[in-house]
């Protein structure tokens, strides 16, 4: 009897064995989602695995983010045939875009997915998750209908800004209504306003874009002739105007910068159109003599539409097509008649080649100079004083130093005052071989500081 009791125990356990066995090894068999990808009608699903030779926390984030990104992709979005990427003739370049867009907007509409399995081996991790289409929409549609009443706000703001003529609030607040809706550029943005149902994204558009057109920046007289660097010279204006069906309006408060498109002059300027419209260009000496020149006077519309970069939409949309309102000032800059007085001393002798001397001269001469020998004619006399003196020498490599010091100063004849006065210090030359090659290559520095700081800053006095 005794037997048998310890025989049926033994097969119990035995028994027991092997079904725990057989369920442990279920357990570790890949769950058919693995293998063949659920679909169902109901939810997106998004599947992710990640390798386990990461720690353990890197590897079940990596999973997880792939599966919220395998569920992103299975999210299709269709572009509306009234969006204003359609009102872009070649919009491929803005689809890189537009895509980074719709996963932005994508991301914030999945809240509220869940995990449904995991699994796992020696080697790698499986994540299963899904997300309620019907709440996907639900959000989806909360989020949207929130950037559409925003931008809607901001657009009846700026057409009644623009009603009273005041410009640069209507441009802010279009940008301001594109900028709540960017993230859903594509979807179904119409509304219905004053005006009847308009689609947001491309009403935007046009209205900025219809300002632009109308915007007209003209100057006060057909030429204006100066005198270089002169602060006697009759003010520069341009009038910031803008067209309506009826007369021409005055516009104030508009950014417009000035600057010189053929020549080598990277000078702007900045200003602000006054409440008669006028933007006033402080800058116009500056144009280089001889030919008439043209200044430039052109509406910043990077103050509205902000700096060129890959996810501002609006501004690329406007860098494919759109019109930046601008206008052109005819000046003619009369030359200044100087006397030039020099002397450049070379490691102790006086140098007759006068490189420096002779760069000034030059490029002075390219800008807004003209030189006389005659001293009385002048209107300004140039004084330059170089010298280049040895520095060191270090045997061991057989380099040799040597540095500049040079002075400028301009000074009105008629009255005697010193109008410029400027000086480079020890400007070091260092080369192999002697103090003369080391000096060479000081004067050469020198030069090319002469060209990138002193003509600029002598282009900014004021005789």
């Amino acid at each position: 009897m005794i037997n048998k009791t310890k025989i049926s125990f033994t097969l119990i356990l035995i028994a027991i064995f092997i079904v725990g066995f057989t369920i442990n090894v279920q357990s570790k068999r890949k769950p058919k989602w693995v293998k063949d990808r659920p679909v169902n009608s109901d939810y997106y699903i998004g599947i992710g695995k990640s390798g386990k030779e990461k720690s353990s926390y890197d590897y079940l984030e990596t999973a997880k983010s792939k599966a919220l990104a395998d569920m992103i992709s299975e999210i299709s979005v269709n572009v509306s045939g009234n969006s204003v990427l359609y009102q872009i003739e070649d919009n491929k370049g803005l689809q890189e875009t537009y895509q980074a867009q719709i996963e932005l907007a994508t991301k914030d509409y999945i809240e509220g997915y869940e995990m449904v399995d995991s699994w796992e081996d020696k080697e790698e991790y499986w994540v299963y998750y899904r997300l309620s289409k019907a709440e996907y929409k639900r959000k989806k549609q909360e989020v949207l209908d929130r950037a559409i009443n925003l931008s809607k706000d901001f657009y009846e703001k700026a057409k009644e800004a623009e009603k009273e003529f005041d410009i640069n609030n209507a441009l802010i607040y279009y940008v301001k209504s594109f900028d709540a809706i960017k993230k859903h550029i594509g979807e179904d943005l119409s509304v219905f306003t004053l005006e009847g149902k308009v689609y947001l994204d491309n009403a935007i558009y046009q209205s900025i874009q219809s300002i632009f057109s109308r915007i007209k920046i003209v100057p006060e007289k057909n030429k204006y002739e100066l005198k270089a660097l002169s602060s006697e010279n009759e003010p520069v204006y341009v009038k910031v105007k803008l067209k309506t069906d009826l007369e021409t309006q005055n516009i104030s408060n508009l950014p417009i910068t000035f600057s010189f498109p053929d020549s080598e002059i990277e000078e702007t300027e900045n200003v602000i159109s006054l409440n008669n419209g006028k933007a006033e260009c402080s800058i116009a000496s500056m144009a280089p003599k001889g030919r008439t020149q043209i200044i430039k006077a052109e509406l910043n519309t990077d103050k509205f539409l902000g700096e060129d970069g890959p996810e501002n939409l609006l501004k690329r949309i406007f860098n494919e097509r759109g019109i930046k309102p601008y206008g052109n000032i005819n000046v003619e800059v009369n030359e200044i008649i100087a006397y030039l007085e020099s002397q450049e001393m070379f490691l102790g002798n006086y140098d007759f080649n006068r490189p420096i001397t002779r760069l000034l001269e030059q490029e002075l001469s390219k800008n807004f100079f003209s030189f006389t020998k005659d001293e009385e004619a002048a209107d300004v006399i140039v004084r330059i004083e170089s010298e280049v003196t040895a520095g060191t020498k270090l045997d061991k490599h057989n380099l040799h130093t040597s540095f500049l010091n040079c002075n400028i100063r301009i000074i009105k004849t008629d009255s005697e005052i010193e109008i410029y006065n400027e000086s480079i210090q020890d400007i070091k030359g260092i080369k192999s071989g002697s103090f003369e090659i080391a000096a060479k290559d000081a004067i050469k520095k020198a030069e090319q500081k002469i060209k990138n700081k002193i003509i600029p800053n002598i282009r900014k006095i004021n005789l």
